[in-house]
């Protein structure tokens, strides 16, 4: 969600961003629960005193009950003396928060009162609260047609959820239903904004927003009609229609009812043409605002909500005189050809990226229309000037490196030159390859600039492959102090900035997650160097391993991290594009519960789809539900191995929990996993990073079972085991589970069933049982 809002720029004063500082004392929940002094997280102690915390807050300034405080944080099995373990945690937490008063005065504060506890604080210091009042303000302003004040203050808002509001402590009741209310007003706050930015013109914005929100949250109507409205209002009448019989579908199969009169009315009006296509110019507070646009912006026209926006001046008529210190626009300055404005501007006036006609015909992308224009977009802000690094995210096979194609061959059709690497680990592999591939690539066709850069800098580009005749130079030179191998990153920037200067250039890296040391060293040089060069740079890389990476402090996250970065990410297919890609690929028209298995089987992955189609062998069998109900039984060996690399990133305690979690069926308890480990690991942490990398997932009510994300990765966890460690697990599993039913005398049989499930899956994990094939999944499930 909160990529979502990251690269948008709010109208600021530059008085009002020097007066931002961090606040002497703060307490946040979006994310994991921290309480913060002068920027200092402070110790708050393990998850249950961090919980208590939690429980305490979400009924801020309100007593809570001892008896309740303790139902509540152990669930029902509560220790030998609870209330003497509950002062104890309160005594920490006493501490904890005191350790960041002002001379020993703490800001928030544990006080008993009967019958219990209460915690007292001031609600600006708690985020939460920040955030609440943020939405109020932006509600009130859209009730008075102040639409981009409303824009600011839930843009404001927005930027706030910095993750699930107490995002490890959603398995105790109340925390989970607090999560649960401020995800619902998250979303009303992003159905506001939109109606905001739709009353403004600003119809892009609004897309870019709510598309994954309607793929996840696919009966929030006002949410589709807002979607509906935006796309129409780009021209994209199709889409929005299309989108209209998705969501009415949906809602007729999983509910049983027609879509409300709201957005009914939406339909219509776009049926009958009531919405007005031309909208005005988007504003500077829409788009990232550049060094490059000096020129003082014209003075804004007070806002007139009452009536419809005003069309925009026609093509043919003459713009306005360029002053003398406006920038001259890149279709006439940068390109090796001019770009007409049917290619590269939308009705908005913003910088778009068309495919090339012709070039989907092989049915090897589908379903990115959203996801190419939000890209191109990005690329062609960054040969204006724009100074930032693109990111395309995103699990393994889902289809990262085709969007990018796509994009090369539309820039290839404005004769933009695309200039590629990719990134390779494993022994042997040089310093700075990526780099080499990129260089040897500009060295061909730029021969004469190359040759000037190697008379400047000399050997110092000795670790980079200048032409395809040169060979590898020396990969660490004779000098490998830090001082040597930054001269050497130097150079390399100041090569590839003079050659973007001469001609724009987008570079492109794969597989980023993959790359050597120096080479993200030498990125994150050139990022810092970036000052409205005509250079784009579009990087690739597996979310999971990205996640991993940013939870280890790694330095594919710090590449990744930077303010100015702009992601794209990419999810599974949805059903429909799912049966698009069938059909150009198979000719075969699949009856829909075959597609409802095959996509939920391989979750809209284009590259697990494959494989699948290729295990069940004729094309003609699509059409027989228990032929293909029989080859998805197995995982293929495409699939085992890519999901394999996928895992192979993560440390070595997580993989060992991940293991004992695949052994103990659909769902599962966090203390089983911990009685089953026996110590061995610290498993709240290997859960919450499993959890944090889209691998597991927790349920959001009691009794809060764990659950793999991708029934496909459990499978792969159970074929990695050997015997011994299946039958070693197997007895850990069955000695857990006997202790806890001589410990508990309810539900005997459920673990029974337990242990006997479990026995059978460790039997044989490389056969998983046809029951194992997933139910249909529901439309929007990608």
């Amino acid at each position: 969600m909160s990529d979502v809002f990251t690269g948008m720029t709010l109208e600021r004063t530059s008085g009002e961003k020097e007066t931002e500082t961090i606040p002497p004392w703060e307490l946040r929940v979006f994310g994991s629960l921290t309480a913060l002094h002068a920027g200092r997280s402070l110790p708050l102690g393990p998850l249950r005193h961090r919980a208590l915390l939690g429980l305490l807050l979400v009924r801020l300034g309100n007593v809570v009950a001892t008896g309740q405080l303790v139902d509540e944080l152990w669930a029902g099995r509560p220790p030998r003396r609870p209330i003497a373990t509950l002062q104890t945690y309160v005594s920490h937490l006493r501490r904890a928060l005191a350790s960041g008063g002002e001379q020993g005065r703490a800001e928030a504060r544990v006080r008993h009162r009967s019958p219990g506890y209460v915690l007292e604080i001031d609600p600006e210091l708690v985020d939460v609260h920040h955030f609440e009042t943020l939405i109020d303000r932006g509600r009130r302003d859209l009730a008075h047609q102040r639409f981009r004040s409303a824009r600011d203050e839930l843009t404001r808002a927005l930027a706030l959820w910095r993750g699930d509001p107490y995002l490890e402590l959603t398995s105790y009741g109340p925390i989970a239903d607090e999560n649960a209310r401020l995800e619902q007003l998250r979303l009303t706050a992003v159905e506001t904004r939109a109606g905001a930015c739709l009353a403004i013109g600003e119809a892009d914005s609004v897309v870019t927003a709510l598309y994954p929100e309607v793929q996840r949250n696919p009966t929030r109507e006002r949410c589709v009609g807002h979607l509906m409205s935006g796309l129409y209002l780009l021209g994209r009448q199709a889409e929005s229609l299309r989108l209209y019989e998705q969501t009415r579908r949906h809602l007729a199969d999983e509910l049983g009812v027609d879509p409300g009169a709201e957005l009914q009315r939406v339909h219509s009006d776009i049926l009958n043409q009531r919405l007005p296509l031309s909208e005005p110019p988007v504003t500077a507070g829409s788009r990232v605002t550049t060094d490059r646009e000096a020129a003082p912006a014209a003075p804004r026209p007070a806002e007139t909500p009452a009536n419809p926006p005003e069309p925009v001046p026609a093509p043919s008529e003459p713009a306005p005189a360029a002053s003398v210190d406006t920038p001259t626009p890149l279709s006439e300055r940068r390109f090796r050809r001019p770009v007409s404005g049917r290619d590269t501007v939308d009705r908005n006036g913003s910088r778009i990226l068309r495919p090339p006609r012709g070039a989907r015909s092989r049915g090897a992308l589908v379903g990115r229309d959203r996801e190419l224009a939000v890209l191109g977009g990005h690329v062609l802000d960054a040969l204006e000037g724009g100074s930032h690094l693109t990111a395309v995210l995103g699990e393994l096979g889902v289809g990262k490196t085709e969007l990018v194609q796509e994009l090369a061959r539309g820039l290839q059709e404005l004769l933009q030159e695309v200039v590629w690497g990719r990134c390779t680990a494993g022994e042997g592999v040089p310093t700075y390859w990526v780099w080499a591939q990129v260089f040897r690539q500009l060295a061909v066709s730029r021969p004469e600039a190359f040759r000037k850069a190697e008379a400047r800098f000399g050997s110092l580009l000795a670790p980079l492959i200048l032409t395809p005749e040169s060979g590898l130079g020396t990969v660490n030179g004779d000098d490998p102090s830090a001082r040597a191998r930054f001269l050497t990153q130097d150079a390399m920037c100041e090569t590839l900035l003079s050659l973007a200067a001469d001609d724009p250039l987008v570079v492109v890296l794969e597989d980023l997650d993959q790359a050597d040391e120096s080479s993200l060293e030498l990125l994150g040089l050139l990022r810092t160097r970036l000052h409205c060069e005509p250079l784009s740079i579009v990087v690739t890389a597996d979310d999971t391993s990205v996640a991993a990476d940013f939870m280890g402090g790694g330095a594919v996250a710090e590449a990744l991290g930077d303010s100015r970065t702009r992601s794209v990410r990419l999810a599974g297919l949805s059903p429909w594009d799912t049966r698009e890609l069938l059909a150009g690929h198979t000719a075969v028209d699949v009856p829909d519960d075959v597609l409802r298995l095959l996509h939920g089987r391989s979750r809209g992955n284009p590259y697990f789809l494959h494989q699948f189609i290729a295990a069940v062998g004729d094309p003609g069998l699509l059409g027989d539900r228990t032929a293909v109900q029989n080859a998805l039984a197995d995982v293929p060996l495409g699939v085992r191995q890519a999901l394999g690399r996928r895992l192979t990133g993560l440390p070595g305690p997580v993989l060992d929990v991940l293991r004992c979690c695949a052994t103990l069926g659909s769902a599962f308890e966090f203390d089983l996993v911990n009685d089953v480990m026996g110590g061995r690991a610290d498993v709240e942490s290997a859960i919450e990073t499993a959890i944090r990398c889209g691998l597991l997932r927790r349920a959001a009510q009691p009794p809060f079972l764990l659950s793999f994300h991708d029934e496909l990765v459990q499978e792969v966890l159970l074929g990695e085991l050997s015997v011994c460690d299946r039958a070693r697990l197997c007895e850990s599993v069955a000695r857990a589970l006997a202790q806890r039913r001589g410990a508990s005398h309810g539900e005997p049989e459920q673990r029974r069933d337990h242990v006997r499930r479990t026995t059978r899956l460790l039997a044989a994990p490389g056969k998983p049982t046809a029951a194992r094939v997933p139910a249909p999944a529901p439309p929007h499930s990608a």
